[in-house]
């Protein structure tokens, strides 16, 4: 096990102590009701709609044209007719669920506490929508 540093212990002090409250708030341990758990999700799925749970996570390498690795791979590996995701008619929604939730090569896995299983069906919608 390390040894803190000095530095680092001041470090520590000063944010622990930057950290508490003129007034302190309970904690509560009590687990919520099981109505409370569904409530929250449903509240988070449909606050998401397909296209900002799209720009959120994938376009940044899916999204048409140079700079977009995804795209650049698929066309490298499939054609340029192939290389966008957003619109393709050969990708069914099963398959979209399941590579979003396991990853696929430099793709990384999207946890549910990332995109819920209820946005997952938004997402496959929105990705198979033309245009």
């Amino acid at each position: 096990m390390k040894k803190l540093t000095p530095i680092t212990t001041l470090a520590l002090l000063i944010t622990l102590v930057g950290c508490s409250s003129e007034e302190e708030q309970p904690v509560t341990t009590e687990p919520l009701a099981q109505d409370e758990v569904t409530v929250a999700v449903v509240e988070t799925t449909a606050a998401r709609s397909g296209e900002q749970i799209y720009q959120r996570h994938c376009q940044s390498c899916h999204a048409p044209g140079p700079g977009h690795p995804a795209t650049l791979l698929l066309a490298e590996k499939l054609g340029p007719d192939k290389a966008v995701i957003k619109g393709r008619a050969d990708l069914t929604a099963g398959y979209i669920k399941t590579i979003v939730r396991g990853g696929l090569l430099e793709m990384p896995p999207f946890r549910p506490t990332e995109i819920t299983d209820g946005e997952l069906d938004v997402i496959a919608d929105y990705i198979l929508a033309p245009g």
